[in-house]
């Protein structure tokens, strides 16, 4: 664990005394403060326009008019803003040849991967944790409070930004450049997220359920709406476990390799 600590503390460092985490979340908390700015002004607009008629006030609700299409639109920022937290971690120290350095300290392959892998959690999380204030005034301004369904919309927003960010940790680890590193992140995490659309009723019914089943966009869905399922949730940690072994194996035979 120590040795874990260490790496994680090396890696929080780098990210924090460069510009890599303020750009990542100043970028995505401005979108999402944007977004939420908008929904929640449509939102009161049209509970105004509503309290004309109390039977359609009825059918107004936060959660749907203002933080469903917000954390749907999460998924998106999240593609664009976690790829260039991962596509430095194994690919940039392969480049400077630091990685070498690595391997002559006494640290097991798995204390690399798993320190470097939590130092970058921290950044998704941290992302997450600075749009709190969000429900709060929300719930404020409303007068009321749902936490059930944005607590479980948080949930599913962070196993999915987990997930992508552990695909990047893979392809950063097969890559000995960041560019390159961040164009296939892009790419695989587009495709993930594409596989989800060949649920076609004309593809047949079996195989439309497979492909549903291994888009990680899909699996978030049911947590926006209030709904945790163990099935959802076993996806992304077998998901995340898969990537992070990957990359471990990857790193082990860079090792053997020499």
């Amino acid at each position: 664990m120590r040795n874990i600590g260490e790496i994680y503390k090396r890696e929080i460092k780098f990210y924090f005394t460069t510009p890599v985490a303020y750009v990542v979340i100043v970028i995505f908390t401005a979108i999402f403060g944007f977004l939420f700015y908008r929904n929640l002004i449509f939102y009161s607009n049209l509970s105004y326009q509503m309290m004309q008629n109390p039977y359609y006030a009825r059918n107004i609700d936060l959660i749907v008019g203002v933080f469903s299409p917000v954390f749907s639109s999460i998924s998106i920022i999240f593609l664009m803003v976690i790829p260039p937290i991962s596509m430095r971690l194994f690919a940039e120290e392969k480049k400077t040849g630091t990685i070498e350095l690595l391997f002559t300290y006494p640290v097991r392959d798995v204390e690399i991967v798993m320190g470097k892998w939590l130092a970058a959690v921290t950044i998704v999380f941290v992302m997450l944790l600075l749009t709190i204030p969000a429900p709060f005034l929300a719930f404020k301004f409303a007068g009321s409070s749902e936490w059930g369904p944005v607590l479980s919309g948080y949930l599913g927003l962070f196993l999915m930004g987990v997930a992508f960010l552990s695909l990047g940790v893979l392809i950063s680890a097969l890559s000995e450049n960041q560019i390159v590193a961040i164009i296939i992140s892009y790419g695989a995490l587009l495709g993930f997220w594409f596989i989800g659309w060949a649920v076609d009723p004309h593809s047949g019914k079996q195989i439309g359920k497979i492909f549903g089943e291994l888009s990680i966009i899909g699996h978030v869905n049911d947590f926006l709406k209030g709904l945790i399922d163990t099935k959802n949730i076993t996806y992304y940690v077998l998901f995340i476990f898969t990537m992070v072994f990957l990359s471990l194996r990857v790193l082990e035979s860079k090792r053997w390799r020499g």
